[in-house]
This record gives structure tokens, sequence and C-alpha cells, in this order.
């Protein structure tokens, strides 16, 4: 049985922990119970907006499984325990689960995914497609709860198979070197490289990786994005996937009340002492506020 499994809201501004973390306990954990995870977690963007009480990214962590002989009600009840044993005191937890075999209506969860990335959701709207879906686990762990919104929403996207970045950083090993995309593909199971237009690179076609790969997911596959820097293909960073990309360019320089976020996958510009690394950032759909109201200007 393949089972998805996804998190939001599980932090705070304390940073003590952060939902990828949770993830990847999670994500463990499956796979210690006997459960055979696929490609990796990935982390889906969700809509920046006013009325949406998010703590920085509005992010959801989503992982999908192949439980056979693994009973659901487990694996739920061990998330579950590291959910709440690692969740922060103010944080407002969803979880969902969600069993390939049994959704009688896919269509409408990756419509539902993707309408969370442009419109502000309730959480009575989820719980209610939860309940006509079919196979579908939806429960909250504190605070208002409206981290089930991004729990299914992150289902709906993992699902849909277009749409998400893979955690974690592959390949620093190989910073500073290039490799043609045939050779990426065997030494990091990457099964697709596309350039910033998603045109597939011919197999010789050599990528230069400056520090490491970050991979998003497009048509079900662990892709690698690649951009043209003069005469040669250089693979994309974080900065350069993340959808608000193109405002990275004021936010260079870090106030004196810098404080490097606690979880380098939420932070864009690895070693930077610069805002949109700070544990004090909260995006917005115009770039980021200053939670901390000690920025220059509090805006980007």
């Amino acid at each position: 049985m393949k089972l998805y499994v996804c998190i939001d809201d599980t932090d705070d501004l304390t940073k003590s922990t952060s939902t990828g973390k949770i993830a990847d306990k999670i994500a463990q954990r499956i796979q210690e119970m006997g459960g055979r995870l696929e490609q990796g977690v990935t982390r889906h963007q969700l809509l920046l907006h006013e009325d949406i009480d998010y703590t920085s990214h509005n992010s959801s962590m989503c992982m999908v499984a192949d439980i056979e002989g693994v009973e659901v009600n487990e694996v739920k009840k061990e998330a579950e325990k590291i959910l709440l044993e690692n969740m922060a005191e103010t944080s407002d937890p969803g979880l969902c689960l969600c069993g390939l075999d049994q959704l009688l209506q896919p269509d409408r969860l990756i419509a539902y995914g993707k309408r969370a990335q442009q419109e502000v959701i309730k959480k009575e709207e989820a719980y209610q497609l939860a309940s006509e879906i079919g196979g579908t686990i939806l429960e909250e762990y504190g605070g208002t709860g409206i981290g089930v919104i991004g729990a299914l929403a992150g289902v709906g996207l993992r699902l849909s198979g277009c749409d998400g970045t893979f955690r974690g950083g592959k390949g620093s090993q190989y910073a500073g070197m290039s490799y043609t995309v045939s050779q990426w593909k065997t030494m990091m199971g990457i099964q697709q490289v596309l350039d910033f237009h998603g045109r597939a690179l011919e197999d010789q076609q050599e990528i230069y990786v400056e520090k490491q790969l970050k991979l998003a997911m497009l048509d079900h596959k662990k892709t690698l994005i690649a951009k043209e820097q003069g005469d040669r293909y250089v693979a994309c960073t974080k900065k350069d996937l993340y959808q608000g990309d193109k405002r990275i360019s004021t936010w260079t320089t870090a106030c004196e009340n810098f404080q490097p976020d606690n979880d380098l996958e939420e932070c864009y510009g690895e070693s930077e002492n610069a805002c949109y690394n700070c544990l004090y950032r909260r995006w917005t759909a115009d770039g980021f506020l200053c939670v901390n109201g000690a920025g220059s200007d509090g805006t980007a």
C-alpha cells in the first residue's frame, strides 16, 4: 500500500524545531517499521498572505511510503508520537495520511492543493474534503489546528507529481565539478535534467555544480534543473528554485539583530548573514517582513 504522509505548522518563532526536521524523524521511523520511502521528503510552498497565520514560510512537508505489511494506524500512532514530542509549544500542527488505494477522488485533492497556493482556505473546508474523497485521515494537535489546511494541501501537491523541492541538498562532494547529464543521473539517482524553460538536456551535456544540487519534483520524477550561465549550464540552487527568487536582490545585508535560522533547509544563501536567512524574517507575497521589528524598513 502506498501511503502519503504530510505535516504542517509544527514550529513557532523560537524555531526550536522545524516542520522539515520533524518530517525527517517521521520518515526515518516509517523506514524502521519496514516501510520503503519513495524518493524522499518534499517541501511544498503554500500561499503567502496576511490573512494566513504561518510562522515564516507557509510550507508543508510530504513523504510517500510503501507500507506493505505495516498497518496505517501504526504509522499514524508513530507519526503522532514524534509530532507531539517535537512540535513547538505554541504551534498549530496538522497531520494528514492518505492511502492511495482507498483514495476515490484524487483530482479533487490535487485541485485543493493547487488552490492552497492561490487562495485563503478555511480549516472547515479541509476537513470536509478529507471526509469526502476517501482513504484520508486529517487531524490537528493543538493551537488553532490550522496546520490541517497545509497538511492536506501538501498531499495533493505531492500527488500531482509536479510541485515541490526535495528536502536536503545533495552532491556537496562534487562542488566545483562538472559532469554530464548521464553521469549525474547515475551518481545521484536523478531521473531527468531540464533547463529553466523545461526542455530536456541531452545526456552528453555537462552540468556544473557550485555547492550542491537542489532537486525538484516534476512529472513525478526527481529532477535537476540547470540554468545557462555564460557558455555552460549550472545546476540551479535553492535560491533559483524558490518562487520569490526575483525579489532576492536588496536583502543582502543583515542588521545588527541578525540571528540565523536554525534549519539550513529554510535558508536561501547557505552561509550568508542576510535577511532572507534570518530567524526573524517572515515571507510575504511581496518579499518579507521583519517580525522582530529591527530591520531597517521591515520589508524587502
